[in-house]
């Protein structure tokens, strides 16, 4: 009887504990969460393709640091994700896919400039959400997460608008 006793109390403590730890997550960060692993995922994805298409090698440098440090950044958002109670999206979203579809079917020198305009684009939208989740968020692996982010994407930021604007992009 003690032992049982001691067991239930035990796993008592242990799901009030998970739960109490998870409240320390808003609803905006465990959103956040789930969309940057998306937008991660997109980088990826694009990048990948990108490194297949393009015959620059600029693009395809940049490319192959997009594929690194966007798969980094995914595995050390997992984490945080566990600890928020947040099931890591097994797909890029709907508008990402939409992209990457309208990348697949060019080549060339269209190609690449479509996919440094995307990148242009997403990573200023990119960078600008992390922004405003780092300034929102008062959970403390959310700021270190964000802030350790924005550092990745501000300088894949600058390497796409040097990029574009060595191309006449911008």
């Amino acid at each position: 009887m003690k032992i049982r006793t001691i067991a239930l109390t035990t796993a008592l403590f242990a799901c009030t504990a998970t739960a109490a730890f998870a409240q320390d997550f808003s609803d905006k960060d465990k959103s956040f969460l789930k969309d940057s692993t998306q937008d991660n995922m997109a980088e990826v994805k694009m990048a990948e393709l990108a490194i297949k298409t393009t015959k620059n090698p600029k693009i395809r440098s940049f490319a192959q640091k997009m594929v690194t440090d966007h798969n980094a950044l995914i595995a050390g958002s997992k984490p945080v994700a566990a600890k928020a109670g947040v099931e890591p999206p097994k797909t890029d979203g709907f508008e990402a896919n939409a992209d990457y579809l309208k990348l697949k079917i060019l080549t060339g020198e269209t190609f690449d400039k479509s996919y440094v305009k995307t990148m242009v684009s997403d990573h200023h939208s990119d960078l600008d959400k992390i922004k405003q989740e780092n300034a929102a968020t008062t959970n403390a692996d959310m700021k270190k997460l964000t802030t350790h982010a924005a550092t990745v994407v501000a300088g894949h930021t600058k390497m796409i608008d040097t990029l574009a604007g060595s191309m006449g992009l911008q």
